[in-house]
């Protein structure tokens, strides 16, 4: 028998099967979910997980009797923005017009790139159409003084 199997029926003989029954599952992380979606109500520019507020506490546990009376986050969430209004909506919404704060973005990022690679592809001001790059004649005045200073320094 391995572990696992022995682990497994020392929890069942415990009567570890009631006690899972009853306890409804992840709640921690659904409340969680529902705290860093949802803007406080109390404390401006600030999710509901992190506001110290004691107000905001009271909305804490209030969620957490939900999730574990079997509501769902979305239901919560839901009802938590029809009591407090839509200014606490931690994300943008998918639809309407709130689906443009997701799009925006992602278009501007693409056509930023777009103008990138154009942009780095095409020939610069100095660049020769043939792309040799070539250093200016000099005079033979400069070249006889440039002989002039290097016998000097030998």
């Amino acid at each position: 028998m391995g572990r696992h199997t022995f682990a497994l029926l020392a929890v069942l003989l415990l009567g570890g099967s009631a006690a899972l029954a009853q306890t409804p599952p992840n709640v921690d992380a659904a409340a969680d979910q529902v705290f860093n979606r949802v803007m406080s109500p109390y404390c401006p520019g600030r999710v509901l997980a992190t506001c110290p507020s004691g107000a905001a506490e009271v909305l804490r546990q209030e969620v957490r009797r939900d999730l574990e009376a079997g509501k769902s986050p979305e239901t919560i969430e839901a009802g938590l923005y029809q009591r407090f209004g839509e200014s606490i909506r931690g994300l943008p919404r998918t639809d309407g017009i709130g689906l443009l704060a997701w799009v925006f973005p992602a278009a501007v990022f693409t056509l930023t790139g777009i103008w990138l690679v154009v942009w780095l592809r095409r020939p610069h001001r100095g660049d020769e159409a043939s792309g040799d790059l070539k250093a200016p004649a000099a005079s033979p005045a400069i070249l006889e003084r440039l002989e002039d200073e290097l016998a000097d320094l030998s």
